[in-house]
């Protein structure tokens, strides 16, 4: 297999990320030394996977020893400069790394969700109101009583809309949402940013 894409995860940091959409990388899952536990459906879903998938339990305790072993990995994989890494973390202390492996050529970007590696279109000219207008609505919303699925976020913006736009235009809203950290997914579950 040729691999494109390289993916870093700190599972220590996110341990519900969801793996297995992911067909075309080189994924490199590290565990903390004290992380003893993993949940049995979490193993389950990534078995599939094989040999792409790696899991890396970093050896000693400290600050930033899982980083370390993230940064080592990357310098390891840095041969095929036409390849994408991706380091899965909510800690922004990756950044400066980024940046720098950056001026030698490696591509590298730090995300929270595999679903910012997908290329996905922009919203086009006549959405961009419409959406302000969805945006708009969930802000004036109570947290509490805001959708807290894609399924039931998405009936919302159609009955909004009464019929206006298209299941397709109201699907690329949802993911623009997503995209600009208005909210995050856990175990299906949306939690809103704002």
């Amino acid at each position: 297999m040729n691999i494109r894409k390289y993916i870093y995860v700190d599972y220590e940091n996110l341990p519900g990320v969801q793996l297995e959409s992911i067909d075309d990388a080189k994924i490199f899952i590290f565990l903390g030394e004290n992380q003893k536990k993993i949940p049995a459906e979490t193993i389950k879903r990534i078995q599939p996977m094989g040999d792409r998938v790696e899991w890396i339990t970093i050896s000693g305790v400290g600050r930033n020893a899982l980083d370390f072993h993230i940064a080592y990995y990357l310098a390891r994989n840095h041969k095929d400069p036409s390849a994408c890494h991706y380091i899965v973390s909510m800690d922004a202390g990756y950044d400066p790394l980024i940046r720098h492996v950056a001026t030698f050529g490696q591509r590298v970007k730090r995300i929270i969700s595999l679903e910012d590696i997908k290329e996905r279109p922009a919203l086009r000219e006549d959405l961009v109101p419409k959406y302000g207008k969805v945006k708009e609505i969930l802000r004036k919303q109570d947290k509490s009583r805001r959708p807290k699925s894609r399924k039931t976020l998405a009936s919302s913006i159609e009955t909004l809309f009464q019929g206006q736009v298209s299941k397709e235009d109201v699907e690329l809203m949802v993911e623009h949402l997503f995209r600009e950290r208005f909210m995050e997914e856990k175990n299906r579950r949306i939690t809103y940013l704002d």
